[in-house]
């Protein structure tokens, strides 16, 4: 059997349920299972060819080379209203195929009384059905719990890798803590590395944009200087 570790090349239908299984670091529901493995029969397997990563034992995933993003059931998304027909909105999400909105999918939303939206508007959204190959349906029927669907107004958007926004999502994101300590901002994270961030003033958003960009590539110990640094900017 081929010998399999992290950073190493691995291939579709590759077993690596001992890899990341391994060990009592976490517990097995802690840890999260990202893009380019698969859950099937309690085993993980590999989807996409790649290098096999991890982060802090917890999560783990496949780097590869990905143009587009594959939308999948429940996901929460971000995406531009890019055309719209007698009875839904079409929307683009990052996929091959522009994403379907009816105009009903909308939290109390009547025939008589739908959210007023127009082409170029951003909306985040979750996948309700996800076809290979077909377009997606995507609602913004808000549920129990769930994070604020529908219109997202006067924000500022930007597209990161796919890995990178999956570690955003995390609830324990050092990024985005530490930036809440220094100012209070918004911030909606779609599974399709969009991300809509919205604070007091227009400077204070874009410089929020551009500290998460920039720390994408760089290492955890010296993400303190980045934010030190970003406060520095504001009290310019």
């Amino acid at each position: 059997m081929l010998s399999m570790e992290f950073n190493n090349v691995v291939l579709p239908s590759n077993d690596v349920s001992h890899i990341i299984l391994k060990g009592d670091i976490c517990k097995k529901n802690e840890k999260i299972i990202g893009p380019g493995l698969k859950i099937v029969d309690n085993k993980i397997f590999v989807c996409n060819s790649g290098v096999l990563k991890c982060k802090d034992e917890k999560l783990f995933w496949v780097e590869y080379r990905k143009k587009k993003y594959s939308p999948a059931k429940d996901d929460i998304v971000i995406g531009i209203v890019a055309a719209k027909t007698s009875e839904m909105y079409k929307v683009d999400i990052g996929a091959s195929e522009l994403a379907t909105l009816p105009y009903l999918a909308f939290t109390n939303a009547t025939k008589k009384n739908r959210p007023d939206i127009k082409l170029g508007n951003v909306i985040a959204a979750k996948i309700k059905m996800a076809t290979p190959y077909m377009e997606s349906e995507i609602s913004c029927v808000e549920y129990a719990n769930s994070i604020i669907l529908g219109q997202l107004e006067n924000g500022f958007l930007i597209t990161v890798n796919l890995n990178y926004a999956l570690q955003l999502r995390k609830s324990n994101s050092k990024l985005l803590y530490h930036l809440g300590q220094f100012v209070p901002y918004e911030i909606v994270i779609g599974a399709n590395g969009k991300i809509w961030i919205k604070s007091a003033s227009v400077r204070t958003t874009i410089a929020i944009g551009n500290v998460i960009l920039k720390a994408e590539h760089l290492k955890e110990e010296d993400i303190p200087l980045l934010i030190k640094n970003f406060n520095k900017s504001l009290n310019v």
